[in-house]
């Protein structure tokens, strides 16, 4: 990781940090208990139903504002504030849920007991959350000017939105946003994916030169970029550029005879699709440098895990435990001791829980104990760090990377068949959980940070939302495939399942994985971190589809010309400002449409015009439509003046 030039920032939240204020009672956690189970229901389905998850920041916060307002409360904003921390652990173990218990039945494994199933994902999530809290100071506080957090600021900004005229936008661009996604998700007037090959010159491109590329014209992506600013935005879209530019020509040219199977059919890759072979092959490059870009991330934060650790030991074994009443309310953590035993105690229960119902021997426990011990840590610093540059977290390709590497070490020592997958998803299952609450906790702590929230308090109760939201999200699991099962003509797609479901079987049957491809990326991960670009924000980019990125570049590129768009510097941190609050509805009322189209889908209502959608009409309309955001966005923000 380049080395980065820290900054000082004068932060004035709106909790100031000399009061005390009144931030859980029983009102806030009996609603943000609720929401957590709410959106672990719905959100879940969605998953299961097209592999995508939302963000339940943005629907709480309105909703608690509005409760807020109908209930008459005096101290609307802390309760806010926690409310939707607490509601957000409902989405946050989701990934290990819905992304890898259902290869379980998909594979027709012998079925598991509902505590088998919830152990992993309840003590995942706890040591996420003990993860997350490990490293709060570091990536919110010290590192404040480093890592963006778009999610975080977004959610931050929408909560901080009670001005009047900061208000007022927020629910315009808020409002526009959720109209365009809904538009976009339920009634298909036009394209989402507006893609190359939607034209024929695109197509000549794809079939001649094997280039294609797409973006996704969701408006809370585009908020999101804003939010991650044009540099590391030009890291990530690089990293694409790198992908679909470079690498899949590459493979096309050198393997064009190399028979590969598509849904089942044997090809010559000369034949397939090229998103095909990104997905076989030239992802795994970005899988590759992902992992690497992890170690050396860690590598770099060497000296803040050694000062972790020591303070950590001392808090443990210094015998006068006085409180220190000169630590400002809003750096106030779990102690360093609880942080510690909970980490130890969390993996030696998985591992004592592993070894009773998979391991065949104690080498195996050993071995398994080590692996979800180590991967914790590196993959959550990974997960972190993308959730600070993008507000996106690439579980999958984390969780993949455990899988093949879990698989190998265990199947050598004679861990295979049924036992053996299930022992492996058990620990994918872990392992997924506690990467995606560690990487969206943090974007809690970090919005606590912004707010003047206090850190402790959100921390003892994501505990116990995470506790509560493992249960509902596993007992929905249960009900959805005994509803409508995994397999089968009307079955749910489940999208990560079924490629969990897919890596893991060969595996432990025998099967090779794509360490060449693996072992490209990590040395061009490496590469990268020679010359000075964060090889993280350019795995990132490698490894998620070009049409999640290009979006983000977009944004990022709005912000670089608002934040240019005078020479007056004042005027300009005040047009920021202003695309900031743009930005943040963007988020918030994009995720809320889409929150709405999956309600619809759950209820069965379709009124996607499906005959149009599939027109050249509909693809023109999209890029209308997205030009009429951004241009939006860019002339709201410049129409701020300098305050005399």
């Amino acid at each position: 990781m380049a080395t980065e030039e820290v900054k000082t920032e004068l932060h004035e939240p709106i909790m100031s940090p000399q009061k005390e204020y009144v931030e859980i009672n029983g009102y806030v956690v009996f609603w943000g208990l609720f929401y957590a189970a709410l959106f672990a229901l719905a959100v879940g389905y969605l998953c299961l139903k097209i592999g995508q998850t939302v963000d339940a920041f943005a629907p709480v916060s309105v909703l608690a504002m509005g409760m807020a307002v109908m209930f008459k409360r005096k101290n609307a904003f802390p309760e806010t504030v926690h409310i939707q921390a607490i509601a957000s652990s409902g989405t946050n173990v989701l990934c290990g849920a819905m992304f890898i218990l259902p290869a379980i039945y998909i594979l027709k494994m012998p079925s598991l007991s509902f505590f088998q199933m919830i152990v992993p994902i309840i003590l995942g999530g706890l040591l996420g959350v003990f993860l997350s809290v490990m490293f709060r100071r570091y990536f919110c506080e010290e590192m404040n000017s480093v890592y963006p957090f778009p999610a975080g600021r977004a959610a931050a900004e929408v909560l901080s939105s009670s001005e009047g005229s900061k208000a007022k936008l927020m629910i315009v661009s808020g409002t526009l946003a959720m109209a365009y996604d809904f538009v976009l998700n339920s009634l298909g007037w036009w394209k989402e994916g507006i893609s190359s090959a939607a034209f024929s010159w695109g197509q000549v491109l794809e079939d001649k030169l094997k280039l294609s590329f797409g973006l996704d014209s969701d408006a809370a992506l585009l908020g999101i970029g804003y939010f991650t600013g044009l540099r590391y935005a030009a890291i990530i879209a690089a990293g694409s550029f790198f992908s679909w530019f470079v690498c899949v020509p590459i493979v096309y040219y050198l393997g064009g005879t190399h028979p590969m199977v598509i849904d089942g059919q044997t090809v010559m890759l000369a034949d397939a699709p090229v998103r095909a072979v990104f997905s076989n092959y030239v992802r795994h490059v970005g899988i590759g440098m992902l992992a690497m870009a992890g170690v050396i991330g860690l590598l770099t934060m060497a000296g803040v895990v050694k000062d972790v650790v020591v303070r950590a030991l001392k808090d443990i074994f210094t015998p006068n435990k006085t409180v220190q009443v000169e630590i400002l309310r809003t750096q106030r953590d779990l102690p360093m001791s609880v942080l510690a035993l909970g980490i130890i105690a969390t993996v030696v229960l998985f591992a004592i829980f592993f070894h009773i119902y998979y391991a065949q021997t104690f080498l195996q426990t050993i071995l398994a104990f080590l692996i979800v011990l180590i991967l914790g840590f590196l993959l959550s610093v990974v997960g972190i760090s993308s959730i600070a540059f993008t507000g996106n977290e690439p579980v999958s390709g984390m969780t993949i990377f455990m899988i093949i590497l879990s698989a190998v070490v265990l199947a050598s020592t004679g861990m295979t068949g049924d036992v053996g997958i299930i022992a492996i998803l058990m620990m994918a299952a872990f392992l997924g959980t506690t990467i995606g609450v560690a990487g969206n906790f943090m974007s809690e702590l970090k919005v606590a940070y912004l707010v003047g929230a206090t850190p402790k308090r959100m921390q003892l109760w994501q505990l116990v939302g995470v506790i509560v939201s493992a249960v509902v999200s596993v007992g929905v699991l249960l009900l959805l495939n005994h509803a409508y099962g995994f397999t089968g003509p009307d079955a749910l797609p489940a999208p990560q399942a079924n490629a969990m479901a897919a890596i893991v079987q060969p595996l432990m049957s025998g099967g090779s994985a794509h360490w060449p491809l693996y072992m490209a990326g990590a040395l061009f991960a490496v590469v990268l971190w020679m010359i000075g670009v964060p090889p993280l924000a350019f795995a990132l980019g490698s490894y998620l589809p070009m049409e999640i990125n290009l979006p983000v570049l977009v944004g990022g590129l709005i912000s670089h010309l608002v934040s240019h768009s005078s020479d007056d510097k004042d005027t300009n941190e005040l047009r920021l400002s202003e695309g900031s609050t743009i930005a943040s509805g963007f988020v918030a009322g994009g995720a809320i449409g889409s929150l709405i189209s999956a309600v619809l889908r759950i209820a069965g209502i379709d009124w996607f015009a499906k005959a149009w959608h599939a027109t050249q009409g509909a693809t023109y309309l999209g890029i209308v439509m997205y030009l009429v955001l951004c241009v939006f966005m860019y002339k709201v923000a410049v129409k701020v003046k300098t305050k005399l």
